[in-house]
């Protein structure tokens, strides 16, 4: 039988087929063959799942994906960590306070989404404690580049409609910093979820982990939704520096015009991306691509720290 994997947790999965979950366990094969990743089977996967006993099942079968989200590994042997696979929709979640909003991060999640041909959005919780106008200009970049962009306040539900139209029939995934309110919004999204939360620090202001691994959960209005663990360190996996500058939507639209091809637009002369910043080309987003070009790890090119 076909089904979707809803969450992982060592080699025990929750697997979807039709309307029943059942729990499966993964052939040994697969960490054989897939020994470079760190999650052979990751959430939104599909796969071929033979039932023995017990209503359990094992998973024979991975169906090749049509995308992945990653990062790398925190700590040990650097590694793929799959986030998750065959994703419709990407979900930066910042929030205006408690941690403060970093468009930085937004940028890094937005590579990421691009790269792999998944339509990207933004959602800015905590909205209620923004200053008036503070944060329209973010987002009139965003939206100006045919971003999705929502403004939420989880705790008294402000704007979470919109947002959960928006994921109507799709498999999406909301990734973020601990603190910003994923989990919050799940709650508001998914009636009767009742997912624990926490508290953001009153002496850092930066958040607690509660979620401790990728799990999916389906709509009422259709498709599914993934919440992911908080991070404090966001890094990029499967993106080269020199294949940054395409992945940024109004980079892509000048670049033809740049006296030297190909132009990094980072220090090359007579660079029409470099000659627009202000005008077509945000000042904030230019300067999050420098940040990030400079980032990158000579010894991992693959791997970007945040910063």
């Amino acid at each position: 039988m076909i089904g979707r994997v809803l969450e992982g947790y060592g080699s025990s999965y929750s697997v979807l087929i039709g309307k029943e979950t059942y729990s499966c366990k993964l052939r040994g094969k697969f960490r054989l063959e897939l020994k470079d990743s760190y999650n052979p089977i990751a959430v939104g996967d599909n796969v071929d799942v033979t039932m023995i006993e017990d209503g359990e099942g094992v998973i024979e079968k991975l169906y090749p994906r049509e995308n992945k989200i990653s990062r790398p590994t925190k700590s040990g042997a650097l590694k793929e960590r799959i986030i998750a696979a065959n994703v419709d929709k990407l979900v930066a979640v910042v929030s205006t306070r408690k941690p403060d909003l970093k468009p930085g991060l937004i940028d890094r999640i937005l590579l990421v989404a691009e790269r792999e041909s998944v339509r990207g959005a933004i959602c800015i919780n905590k909205w209620d404690l923004s200053g008036g106008g503070e944060f329209d200009e973010i987002v009139g970049i965003y939206r100006k580049l045919n971003y999705d962009v929502y403004t939420t306040d989880a705790v008294n539900g402000d704007g979470v409609d919109e947002l959960k139209e928006a994921l109507r029939d799709r498999f999406s995934v909301v990734i973020g910093q601990s603190g910003v309110g994923k989990t919050t919004l799940l709650n508001r999204i998914i009636p009767g979820l009742n997912r624990k939360t926490q508290e953001v620090s009153d002496y850092s202001y930066k958040g607690k982990h509660t979620t401790s691994y990728v799990s999916a959960v389906a709509l009422e209005t259709g498709g599914m939704i993934a919440d992911t663990p908080g991070f404090r360190n966001f890094g990029i996996w499967g993106i080269k520096r020199e294949e940054m500058a395409g992945l940024y939507r109004e980079f892509r639209e000048l670049e033809e015009d740049c006296k030297y091809s190909p132009c990094t637009h980072y220090h090359e002369p007579f660079c029409a991306v470099r000659d627009a910043v202000g005008e077509s080309v945000s000042e904030l987003r230019y300067e999050n691509y420098r940040r990030i070009y400079e980032s990158f790890d000579e010894e991992f090119p693959d791997k970007v720290e945040y910063k």
